[in-house]
């Protein structure tokens, strides 16, 4: 059982890694969206 458990949080980590990787490749994390300009469209 607890290797389950630790499998499960490796593998949830892992996604999280790699999702994360996935966004900055894709330029999710792009400068611009944080810009003054940006923030007052958010609010």
């Amino acid at each position: 059982m607890k290797r389950l458990i630790r499998f499960s949080v490796a593998a949830f980590v892992l996604v999280g890694v790699l999702i994360f990787a996935a966004a900055l490749a894709g330029g999710l994390t792009d400068d611009s969206a944080f810009t003054p300009a940006a923030r007052e469209a958010a609010h």
